[in-house]
């Protein structure tokens, strides 16, 4: 993976790494990924590699405020603009198609990033020919409550604080519901990069990108017939299970989106790319990705 920064429009950079098949092969497709919530790109490295493998060329940036994309206004654990969040991906892939002209882009999100990626849709779906959803989060139908308390906080103690009535949002130390493996728990206990809280109004952001799914109005859809695929583990809480995940295929079928599949793992929760059995999960998504348009 080679590393690199990529510039965002007020400044801050992006860490961002690129990797591509090896020399002498034929790049088919460009695969933008968006990292999760209280994590950072390494992680999707092995990933990547496997991807490169297949021919496909990827790229993936560290969120603001999250791994190494900070700097004195975004430290780690701070975000403050959803429309910002969104506008960083759209740099990367301005940056990735200008190395690759002519190729085509998808996009990848697993959790908070699958929100990203979805909003991402709002107004950018004609740009991209295929979306990858990962531990794909459900819509909250009490999520303006949360942003009412989660604005409150930030008022009360700032944005850039830590306020107590927020504790449950930044989670705890069981980690258990992220993966059936137990490696990969340990790993990302053991990362510094996975371990620090978000500050109050990164928190507010999560929850208005939770509130934006159901903005069927926001959607344009002037790609209908993207092709969608979700993965995610039986066990994953953040979901919403089956009706979480029916909520989500219909929600994408209503903004007017045609092709949106569903796979489910048994046996495995969050992370499912982390899993003791990914290799299954990392083929159906090349598979996916680049089986023939059927349009």
């Amino acid at each position: 993976m080679k590393e690199l920064k990529i510039p965002a429009r007020d400044g801050l950079d992006l860490s961002a790494a690129i990797g591509a098949p090896a020399e002498g092969q034929r790049p088919r497709l460009i695969l933008q990924m968006i990292h999760g919530a209280l994590e950072h790109k390494e992680r999707y490295y092995e990933f990547a590699k496997y991807l490169n493998e297949q021919g496909i060329v990827t790229i993936i940036s560290d969120n603001r405020g999250h791994g190494h994309s900070v700097n004195a206004a975004y430290p780690l654990g701070y975000m403050d603009d959803l429309d910002q969040m969104i506008d960083d991906q759209v740099c990367v892939s301005s940056y990735i198609q200008a190395q690759y002209p002519g190729l085509p882009l998808a996009i990848f999100g697993h959790s908070l990033g699958s929100m990203f990626a979805r909003i991402y849709l709002q107004t950018h779906d004609r740009a991209i020919t295929r979306l990858v959803l990962s531990g794909t989060v459900a819509y909250v139908p009490i999520v303006d409550l949360g942003i009412a308390i989660s604005s409150l906080a930030a008022h009360i103690s700032g944005e850039h604080g830590y306020s107590a009535l927020l504790k449950y949002f930044n989670g705890d130390d069981d980690v258990s519901w992220v993966s059936a493996s137990e490696e990969n728990r340990q790993r990302r206990n053991d990362d510094p990069l996975c371990r620090y809280p978000y500050q109050n109004e990164a928190l507010v952001t999560i929850l208005k990108a939770n509130k934006a799914l159901h903005d069927l109005e926001a959607y344009r859809c002037t790609n209908p017939a993207l092709p969608i695929l979700s993965v995610s583990g039986e066990g994953d809480p953040v979901t919403g299970g089956k009706l979480g995940l029916k909520d989500t295929v219909d929600t994408l079928m209503k903004i007017g989106y045609l092709d949106v599949t569903s796979i489910v793992y048994p046996g495995m929760r969050h992370e499912v790319l982390n899993e003791d059995d990914r290799l299954a999960v990392y083929s159906d998504i090349s598979s996916f990705l680049l089986r023939p348009h059927a349009n």
